[in-house]
């Protein structure tokens, strides 16, 4: 993991060297200081027995010289003193020390598998460093983190033993017994390691070596713990197996999950393997039966017994306890308590693992026994497979997942070629069946298995009916593994009517649901389902910020809507489903733009999967009521987040439905309110006359939502959809002061599309002033990057910047991720102009990895672009070129519903003017050619639009490609490529990214034509953009 400040490797802040011995002692004494020291003490470890005259002039000094290399927030004032103004995770040193005790806190807590990843990143992070005597504090921090380091070392062989991976933990746990002979933990871990990998010979002649040398010294024997595990070195030995039987094919993809249970199963006593059927949870635990360091294994299957009284007779005759089995078909509950007595006895003669199969259906009397064995027996392990947890103080449960995408995809293709050796196996068809069958093991194997008479595609194609398809015909395989129904049905014939009618209700929620949304749809008692169906595992629990949702795998989901389909209440399920919906979008609408902003549009991201499936039902009744208070709430939320998208989709299926339907008074605020934001977010994307949609609102009238106020006036009565500023004037002098706001929002978008951007950002600060808290934070970080991309629009990068890191941290908490992605860019495009191209590239990479799913239109623009821009700007032309040719391509892939492509959207020329001013500038001969030709014949018809919408800052950046392609290839006539770029200006053409910086161009068009650029400035006056556009399109057409 990256670190700003470097300590213990070298001193360095971000990659770049830091040279001084008191620079490097200034931060060292304040890395071991975090609260800060006061100037006297600081001055007095830094410069020692050299103290300055002026010790406060001259730290102030020092600490200035840092803040100039490092950035002003590397050490900041306070009070007192000096301190660094790092987070944890910046500073090498501080990031080690939390490491080393993430580790020691997560070994307490039994997850080996967290305190080994801490272990490693902590030693990864520092080296070991030589033993010094702390002279300066430079030393005496190395030297604390040698001592971070030698922990770390130790609990990472300590944490890999506990997890079984032996190999790993034995040369570490013999370097820290060399070290801490006297530490019985250490040596109980190697000495289990030992006998693992060595035999069980070599650890009982290094115990006894320990015995000999302690009575010698001391007088004593080793601790009850050491002695302890003695015993079960010798018991090993003689191993008994009972019940363990062997794989008949390989197992696939369960290597870490057999790590963490290895673990569980070394350190706690009871352990149970939790999960729907059909992931391969008797596979596991017969693998563990087999693997356990215990000298006695005994696995007994459960799946035979049909009664709860017949569980302590059962696992009494599988390990031949006497009198387990009587003539009687249930023993008496005398004798069961006779049997379950000798049951300990027998296992408490030396360390036993006790695994019992399938418990689910008499799970009660399972958990009695075990609980009963725990408490009796001393060295007895019990590990269980089951739906159900056991829910017993010693239990820990295991929850066993689906398989990962690709241990599905090659167990599918391995099967299939079991089935029929030449197969034919597409990948993304193999990908997309194991995705559908939620990496379930068994299902995939079924699947599988039909390639022996279909195609995969026919497979795939059949997935509809899952439990027809998925039959098995493994005569090996148990009744209940035969088919994919009989796996759920199982779990279905344990449960009552109260819980299956909440399995079908709930299976209406793709995307699961919380227990709030539960007992909305279920009414009285769904606590309790939603729990029994979690300990069916039919629910799986997921918990993410302190909120819980309950999920079905997907074929569970399709068993539920089968029996849905089946049981006549579909209709009054859906019909409560929709009253959750109105209600929760009812009331998280009229938050969306006040104080709880953030919660709402957390809520609803949750949420949204649902409530859109909701929206899609109500379009397709259609349902007008439902339609517009669930889009009142999700079209809202979609502005917000950026997702413009999935509004554009929903216009046509809007208008119909709203069409014909006069909505009652009560419903008159969400309807304005829906149609609103479908015109002022589709309606501009999709660049069309609003219709009906305008019709419907002004029937409606404006109400007085400013939005819907907005709505009314600047789009319904627009042309062709566009909104003109002049519509703006009553609006900006509205009695209400968010319509104002939000009114100057609109007039900088309007102003900088018509090449204004001094304008825009007027009208943008104007806005900002009327902003208040009560708002929510949204509509201010909005402001601000609209601010950001005016300032990099006119080449002020440091100022952009500045505003992109404010805008950031709302924007990122509201999940406006196109947005956030934007501003991110805005970052590396600094540094490329600061020339910290190292940091620029980091940033990029940052950008990309952070990527929450595909980006946006805008983020993937830029993103991309600032890729090229950086290639360029360190020297790897031909890289950074293709990079550009590749946004290019990627732009005319985008797509909007209902939006016919032109190859004229606003996106694709601005990449494809861009590409073009690249190729113009680091290319030679033709390179690049076929880009000028196509941008050269869409820019007159750009640019003819007049009486449509023309984006000139978009038409300036086509203007200033041509005018340098023609300047830099040596067009005949170069005034003409010089009066391209002068009209480019006059548009106010985009000069975010470097290669439309300005002083790219002029420094050549003084060499070649000087004092031209200056005299078409005085013949253009202060005409802009709108007035020159005629002039403009002729310069373009004479090109082509």
């Amino acid at each position: 993991m990256p670190v700003d400040l470097t300590l213990l490797d070298g001193i360095g802040w971000r990659g770049r060297p830091i040279s001084g011995d008191r620079p490097a002692n200034l931060l060292a004494c304040l890395a071991l200081n975090p609260k800060g020291l006061g100037d006297a003490q600081l001055a007095s470890r830094v410069w020692g027995d050299a103290a300055p005259a002026h010790p406060a002039k001259a730290l102030q000094v020092l600490v200035s010289r840092l803040r100039s290399t490092c950035g002003p927030r590397i050490i900041e004032r306070y009070a007192a003193g000096y301190r660094l103004g790092l987070a944890t995770g910046d500073v090498d040193a501080w990031q080690l020390d939390e490491l080393v005790a993430e580790a020691g806190r997560a070994r307490a807590a039994g997850d080996h598998g967290r305190a080994v990843q801490a272990c490693e990143s902590a030693l990864a992070l520092a080296p070991r460093p030589p033993d010094l005597l702390g002279a300066t504090p430079l030393d005496e921090l190395r030297s604390r983190a040698g001592a971070a380091v030698d922990r770390a070392e130790v609990l990472l062989a300590l944490a890999l033993s506990a997890s079984g991976l032996d190999d790993r933990a034995l040369p570490l746990l013999v370097t820290a017994w060399a070290a801490r002979p006297a530490d019985e933990g250490v040596l109980s871990a190697l000495l289990t390691s030992e006998s693992c990998t060595s035999g069980v010979a070599a650890a009982l002649g290094r115990y006894e070596d320990y015995r000999a040398g302690l009575r010698e010294s001391l007088g004593t024997d080793p601790g009850p713990e050491l002695q302890r595990l003695y015993r079960q070195l010798l018991a090993a030995d003689s191993p008994v197996r009972t019940g363990v039987l062997f794989d008949g094919t390989e197992l696939l993809g369960r290597t870490d999950e057999l790590r963490q249970l290895q673990s569980l199963l070394r350190t706690g006593r009871v352990t149970s393997i939790v999960g729907p059927g059909g992931l391969g949870k008797t596979r596991l635990a017969h693998v563990l039966a087999r693997e356990a360091t215990q000298p006695r294994v005994h696995f007994v299957e459960l799946v035979g017994v049909t009664s709860p009284d017949d569980v302590v007779a059962e696992v009494g005759a599988a390990l031949g306890v006497r009198d387990s089995v009587t003539g009687r078909r249930t023993l008496t509950p005398a004798q069961r308590a006779d049997v379950r007595g000798r049951l300990a006895q027998q296992l408490d003669t030396a360390p036993t693992l006790l695994v019992l199969d399938n418990c689910e259906h008499v799970v009660e009397a399972v958990a009695s026994l075990v609980a009963f064995l725990v408490v009796t027996t001393r060295e007895l392990h019990v590990l269980t497979t089951t739906r159900s947890p056991l829910n017993i103080a010693a239990e820990r449960v295991f929850l066993l997942g689906e398989l990962a995408h690709q241990d599905a995809v090659d167990l599918f293709e391995r099967r299939a070629r079991a089935a029929r050796a030449d197969v034919v196996l597409d990948p993304v068809i193999v990908g997309s069946i194991v995705e559908r069958l939620d990496g379930l093991p068994l299902a995939i194997e079924l699947a599988a298995a039909r390639a022996r008479a279909m195609s995969i595609e026919e497979i795939a194609a059949r997935l509809e009916d899952r439990f027809a398809l998925l039959r098995g015909r493994d005569r090996s395989a148990p009744d209940r593994h035969q088919t994919l129904l009989a796996v759920i049905d199982w779990s279905w014939n344990l449960l009552g009517e109260r819980d299956r009618r909440a399995l079908r209700w709930l299976s209406l929620f793709q995307d699961g649901c919380t227990l709030a949304a539960a007992e909305s749809v279920l009414g009285a008692g769904a606590l309790a389902a939603v729990e029994s169906l979690t300990d069916q595992s039919l629910l799986s629990v997921h918990e993410r910020e302190g909120r819980v949702r309950y999920r079905m795998l997907e074929t569970v989901r399709e068993f539920g809507r089968l029996h849905l389909a089946e049981s006549g209440d579909r209709d009054a399920a859906e019909a409560a489903q929709d009253r959750w919906a109105m209600d929760a979008c009812t009331r998280l609408a009229a938050q969306l733009h006040g104080a709880g902003q953030v919660e709402s549009v957390t809520e609803l991201r949750a949420e949204e999967i649902n409530l859109a499936d909701v929206v899609r039902r109500a379009l397709a009744a259609p349902d007008p009521a439902v339609v517009v208070v669930l889009l009142a709430a999700l079209a809202d939320y979609w502005s917000i987040t950026g997702n413009h998208a999935r509004l554009t989709v929903l216009v046509d299926a809007a208008e119909d439905a709203l069409r014909d339907w006069t909505p009652p008074d009560s419903l008159l605020e969400p309807a304005r309110m829906t149609l609103a934001l479908l015109l002022g977010n589709a309606g501009v994307t999709l660049g069309r006359g609003f219709g009906e949609l305008g019709e419907i609102l002004r029937r409606l009238g404006p109400g007085d939502q400013p939005m819907v106020v907005i709505a009314s006036v600047l789009l319904v009565d627009g042309d062709h959809g566009m909104p003109h500023l002049a519509a703006l004037e009553p609006l900006l002098a509205h009695h209400d002061r968010r319509v104002r706001m939000i009114s100057l929002m609109w007039g900088c978008v309007l102003t900088e599309n018509e090449g204004d951007p001094h304008l825009a950002g007027d009208f943008a600060r104007r806005a900002m002033d009327l902003w208040r808290p009560s708002d929510g934070p949204w509509q201010r970080a909005m402001l601000q990057t609209q601010l950001s991309g005016l300032a990099m629009q006119m080449g002020a990068h440091a100022e952009g910047a500045a505003l992109a890191r404010e805008a950031l941290p709302v924007l990122e908490r509201l999940y406006a991720e196109d947005d956030a992605l934007q501003m991110k860019s805005h970052l590396v495009i600094e540094a490329i102009a600061e020339e910290r191209l190292d940091e620029a590239e980091r940033l990029v990479q940052q950008v990309l990895v952070d990527q929450d799913g595909p980006p946006g239109l805008g983020g993937q623009l830029v993103a991309h672009a600032c890729q090229a821009e950086i290639a360029l700007a360190q020297g790897r032309i031909t890289e950074g070129l293709e990079l550009y040719r590749e946004t290019s391509e990627s732009m005319r892939g985008m797509r909007f519903p209902g939006m016919e492509p032109t190859g004229e959207e606003p996106w694709v020329m601005v990449a494809d003017s861009m590409a073009v001013a690249a190729y113009a500038r680091w290319a030679d001969g033709t390179q690049g050619l076929d880009l000028w030709e196509s941008l050269v014949s869409r820019g007159g018809r750009l640019l003819a639009q007049r009486g449509g919408f023309v984006d000139y800052p978009v038409a300036g950046l086509l203007m200033f490609a041509l005018g340098t392609w023609g300047l830099f290839r040596g067009a005949p006539d170069p005034d003409h490529s010089v009066r391209l770029l002068v009209l480019a200006e006059r548009f106010a053409y985009n000069r975010t990214l470097p290669t439309a910086w300005w002083n790219t161009v002029s420094p050549l068009v003084e060499q070649v034509r000087p004092g031209l650029i200056a005299a078409l400035r005085q013949e253009y006056g202060d005409r802009r953009g709108p007035d020159l556009i005629d002039e403009a399109q002729e310069l373009v057409e004479r090109i082509g």
